[in-house]
């Protein structure tokens, strides 16, 4: 499927996109990009991941410029040495066949319900905010994640399932005492988008004693009851005005 942040830039940043995307992949120290303004730079980053949970081991990023130059060196900061960026790529590859296998021949909507039932039957919530929770290595590795890391674990594992999935996220409010963005996923079913909370239903689920239950509160919702108790998104995504699921 077509990375969906990808299809909203314009032809230059879509060249940026790329460029980064095969040095990153290719694990390089430094490589070249066309020059662009920091803060689009910065978007084209942050669209890419949001694009590809699969690339765990670049969150961040310098570059160095020269007068006259068409082009950026790119430096990626990976978060793992190389090799151990190789070993967890080849488990967290073994780990999302593995979850995946058993749902390939379900319906999109018995996907989706699969997907967050995992999530909220097997991942905690980080509440000391580990690094690698922030990525798929912490939930579906370790069992713990935050939102950024259970979206992009509930992403990953709708692509592997070929349910057309994106990463939905929103701004902090101070004003609210909301200090941290916040993170979520949009669903596509028949031609129609949903969001997918799997952090809030987990964390519903888990408020009381005893054994977890599964909610789905925040399953297969609209715009209009998504924002009640969410901030406005910060990045381009589908209208989801459908509420009869």
């Amino acid at each position: 499927m077509e990375p969906y942040y990808y299809q909203q830039m314009n032809k230059q940043r879509q060249v940026v996109y790329h460029a980064i995307l095969q040095g990153i992949t290719a694990l390089a120290d430094e490589f070249q990009i066309p020059a662009i303004e920091g803060a689009e730079l910065y978007d084209v980053f942050f669209q890419l991941r949001l694009d590809h949970p699969e690339i765990f081991w670049a969150t961040s990023f310098k570059y160095k410029f020269f007068k006259g130059s068409p082009n950026y060196i790119f430096i990626p900061e990976y978060i793992f040495e190389k090799n151990k960026i190789r070993e967890h790529q080849k488990a967290l590859k073994a780990r999302v066949d593995k979850l995946a296998r058993p749902a390939k021949n379900f319906s999109d909507i018995e996907k989706e319900k699969y997907v967050h039932d995992f999530i909220c039957e097997n991942v905690r919530y980080d509440k000391l905010k580990k690094a690698y929770s922030h990525e798929i290595i912490g939930p579906l590795g370790q069992g713990v994640g935050v939102c950024e890391g259970i979206a992009k674990s509930v992403k990953i594992l709708c692509d592997a399932l070929n349910l057309w999935c994106i990463i939905a996220i929103c701004g902090n409010n101070p004003e609210k005492g909301i200090k941290y963005r916040h993170t979520w996923n949009i669903i596509r079913l028949d031609g129609k988008y949903y969001h997918l909370d799997a952090t809030f239903d987990n964390s519903l689920g888990r408020s009381g004693s005893g054994t977890p239950e599964i909610r789905y509160d925040y399953f297969n919702l609209d715009d209009k009851a998504v924002f009640r108790d969410h901030e406005p998104l910060i990045a381009p995504a589908p209208a989801c005005t459908d509420n009869s699921r």
